[in-house]
């Protein structure tokens, strides 16, 4: 997806590209309860960005403008402009390529592997006194993948084509090509039914509306466009809880 974003980003100039989808992602509503192709405001957020802006606002669980409204005005002028962007882009200077592909792969090594996929595995398997070794991040074969022609890491609709093409003659065909099958839980539901009081008290809890980070309006609107089935919150509601749960045990 967004390799197809970056071919139009291409064609257009940003001078003409940032003001039209721009002002077409502010108008175009948050449709989280329409069918995916509809869902379209996180596409135009990013047609507005450069490629770095742009996969940032893709993984982000709050998109710049829901920050803003998210967080206090104090907490806003202590920022003095700081945004996680910064992060990206450091790291998108210091890549040693200007591949569209390949840059968004460096960033995720850089930041979504350690900081979030790999330290998930660490705690679960030290949990269970297990020590977990990743081969295929191996730095030498790291090194060697990262020289891979991008239409040798996705070809057509295919992703990671070489790796599967190496593997043919050793899994079976239907294993190495079934569709992708993630496991995620129903938070979404979940934050509408049993855990919907846990939810709102922690949310809204005194340590959480008293720690000057947050707006409390802002606060209540999502838990109740949430609750009520209007807007699906459930990401960022789940990071807000786990900061709730961490600032409440103080």
């Amino acid at each position: 997806m967004h390799l197809a974003e970056q071919r139009l980003r291409d064609k257009i100039p940003a001078g003409l590209r940032k003001p039209l989808f721009g002002q077409l992602a502010q108008f175009y509503p948050k449709a989280d309860w329409a069918p995916k192709p509809l869902r379209a405001k996180t596409t135009l957020q990013s047609l507005a960005m450069d490629a770095v802006e742009a996969y940032a606002n893709t993984m982000s669980k709050l998109r710049q403008g829901e920050r803003a409204k998210l967080f206090s005005a104090s907490y806003q002028h202590q920022l003095a402009g700081y945004s996680g962007l910064e992060i990206m882009k450091t790291h998108a200077k210091a890549a040693p390529t200007d591949d569209p592909l390949k840059l968004i792969q460096y960033l995720d090594m850089k930041t979504w592997l350690p900081g979030d996929i790999l330290t998930k595995v660490d705690r679960a398997s030290m949990a269970n006194s297990l020590e977990v070794r990743a081969p295929l991040l191996d730095h030498v074969f790291m090194e060697w993948a990262f020289s891979i022609s991008s239409a040798d890491n996705i070809r057509g609709t295919e992703g990671k084509y070489a790796f599967k093409k190496a593997l043919e003659p050793y899994v079976d065909h239907n294993i190495l090509y079934r569709p992708k099958m993630g496991f995620s839980i129903p938070l979404a539901d979940w934050f509408r039914g049993p855990l919907r009081q846990e939810l709102s008290s922690n949310l809204l809890s005194e340590n959480m509306l008293d720690s000057g980070f947050f707006c409390a309006d802002t606060l209540k609107t999502m838990l109740a466009e949430h609750t009520s089935g209007r807007s699906d919150h459930a990401d960022a509601l789940w990071s807000l809880l786990m900061f709730a749960k961490f600032i409440n045990r103080q």
